[in-house]
């Protein structure tokens, strides 16, 4: 058993299991979502500053939004190679909805347990690992660890490290992909409708129009349009998109005739379909619902939209990684793609070519979260063989 680092000890750990287990003591929930807000990045982001400034790297503080700070680790090649970036995001899900103690950091029978240790720090712990031993391959090109705020937000941290200047000709998101590699996922648009009617007094509804009522229309049409999407073909590695309606609100009192009800909708993409394309959906299944109500008020604003990710394959950068990760893993790893939505999309839309692979782990963003001790030492091993490869 690897023992619980002390307090004060952190820029010593040179260990991955170790370190996965001191960044999951510390509380980085995300301040942005959840019931109540979370103690955010500020404390991680200074320990990992430490951590690599102990080590003599280049470091960087990026922090456009006060108090959701991002760091930029940089070992510097010596010129003529293709550079490299490992990134992984610093925030957690809220601690509140965790049975047991959610920063302990325990480990039993090959597994660390707490909120954030399979996502994800057990990748950032790879990760930055992986970045200090490429100080001593001798490397042409650059390597880059960008330890991101917000991605369980609206991932502000790595969108705001790509408009700082930090690329690189290839990336690896070491989110906890049980060791496949993953090479497609689902973007995501969130929409807010609105449904208006008419005040009124309740005992009037010769004056009041029920937005509420009109809404359910609007539902009807939604529901019939998922099940369309769900029989498409979709896209081979990641299935059709999807769409739901999240939260409904509406009305002021029971006595009276709603004049508004707001839908907000989870609209999951695939490649190919853009914000653009998912409002104009969203605004046909409003027009049809109004064929069944004459003078149906709405209007449409996207709040939030991430792109999907697909990287082709054949992808050179595939190829190297496929063959590094299974001289390590002993046998081949799966490709496949993903459901949910990762910083690979911002990534790869900013014109780097990225994947997505990482530890093991299972209950993610649930009452008990884990990661395997010994896939975050494969996934470390194999990070600083790719570095010593891509990178020469």
């Amino acid at each position: 058993m690897v023992a619980i680092p002390q307090p004060g000890s952190f820029e010593l750990i040179d260990d991955p299991i170790a370190l996965t287990q001191a960044l999951v003591h510390m509380d980085s929930s995300n301040p942005s979502i959840g019931a109540t807000s979370g103690a955010g990045e500020c404390t991680i982001a200074r320990c990992i500053q430490s951590w690599l400034a102990h080590r003599q790297i280049e470091v960087h503080r990026i922090e456009p939004t006060v108090g959701r700070p991002s760091i930029v680790g940089v070992v510097r090649g010596s010129g003529g190679g293709k550079s490299l970036m490992f990134n992984g995001h610093l925030d957690t899900v809220s601690l509140s909805s965790y049975l047991d103690d959610p920063l302990s950091g325990r480990i039993s029978e090959d597994r660390i347990y707490g909120r954030g240790s399979a996502d994800m720090k057990s990748g950032v712990a790879a990760a930055m690992i992986a970045l200090a031993k490429a100080k001593d391959l001798d490397l042409k090109g650059d390597v880059i660890f960008t330890g991101v705020s917000d991605e369980e937000g609206d991932s502000i941290g790595t969108a705001q490290v790509l408009q700082a200047g930090w690329t690189a000709d290839a990336a690896i998101v070491s989110e906890p992909t049980n060791l496949e590699l993953l090479t497609s996922h689902k973007g995501i648009v969130i929409l807010e409708v609105n449904i208006y009617g008419i005040a009124a007094h309740g005992s009037r509804p010769d004056l009041g129009v029920d937005a509420i009522a009109h809404a359910g229309y609007f539902l009807v049409e939604l529901d019939r349009f998922l099940k369309e999407l769900q029989q498409s073909p979709g896209h081979p590695n990641i299935g059709p998109g999807s769409i739901h309606a999240s939260i409904i609100t509406g009305g002021q009192e029971v006595n009276s005739f709603p004049a508004q009800c707001t839908i907000q909708l989870d609209r999951r993409t695939i490649p190919g379909e853009t914000p653009e394309s998912v409002e104009q959906e969203v605004r046909g299944l409003l027009q049809k619902a109004a064929e069944n109500v004459p003078h149906l008020n709405f209007d449409v604003k996207i709040t939030l939209s991430q792109p999907a990710f697909h990287i082709s394959s054949e992808h050179p950068f595939i190829a190297l990684t496929r063959q590094v990760i299974e001289q390590k893993i002993g046998h081949p790893p799966t490709l496949s793609g993903a459901p949910y939505w990762t910083d690979c999309g911002l990534l790869s839309a900013h014109g780097i070519p990225s994947l997505l692979w990482g530890p093991s782990g299972g209950g993610l963003h649930a009452e008990e979260e884990w990661v395997d001790i010994h896939s975050i030492t494969h996934v470390t091993e194999a990070l600083t063989e790719i570095a010593r490869q891509y990178c020469a």
